[in-house]
């Protein structure tokens, strides 16, 4: 009886330092240094609604509800228990391995569709990441009498080619032309 505890014993001490080793290797994977050209690829990842802070201090208390959605555009979340009273645009915006911007805009509306309240919650709009859009898709209006690119001339239509958009038929010529045929 004494020899099965002390082979028992025997095998628990040598079996303790390898779980010891084990579970120190495993935990201390967590916390190795990896530098970062060895670590995978992240992704830009850009959801929602690009909020600028000149669209949003446009919106204002007392604005239709088109009004609103015309300055900002579609909600990315509209309320289904509170449906046309609460609408909620999301900017979220992470670029590879730094931190994500999160800016949320909850427009609350009255029962006639006007804006009763204003939210802001999250990151402030000051600290967005640049947007890499071209400036011909930003909002930004443009006089085109003042633009200093050369208006280029546009090319005379063929008059042999018909338009596709034209609704008249092409007038015929040669063979068969407008007259009917005759035996």
């Amino acid at each position: 009886m004494q020899q099965s505890n002390r082979t028992t014993a025997l095998r628990i001490t040598r079996a303790l330092p390898l779980l010891a080793l084990l579970a120190v290797s495993i935990g201390g994977c967590s916390s190795v240094y990896v530098p970062s050209f060895i670590k995978v690829y992240q992704p830009d990842i850009a959801q929602g609604n690009v909020l600028e802070p000149e669209q949003v201090a446009k919106v204002q208390v007392g604005m239709s509800q088109s009004d609103v959605n015309q300055i900002l555009g579609t909600p990315a979340l509209q309320d289904i228990f509170h449906r046309n009273q609460r609408e909620t645009y999301v900017f979220y915006d992470k670029r590879g391995k730094n931190k994500a911007f999160q800016h949320t805009l909850v427009v609350l509306y009255d029962a006639d569709g006007r804006v009763t309240k204003i939210e802001q919650q999250g990151d402030p709009l000051s600290q967005a990441p640049a947007q890499d859009f071209p400036e011909a898709l930003r909002n930004k209006k443009t006089d085109a009498t003042s633009s200093d690119a050369p208006a280029t001339p546009r090319p005379e239509p063929d008059s042999i080619t018909p338009s596709p958009y034209d609704l008249t038929p092409p007038a015929s010529t040669g063979l068969g032309g407008n007259a009917p045929l005759t035996p």
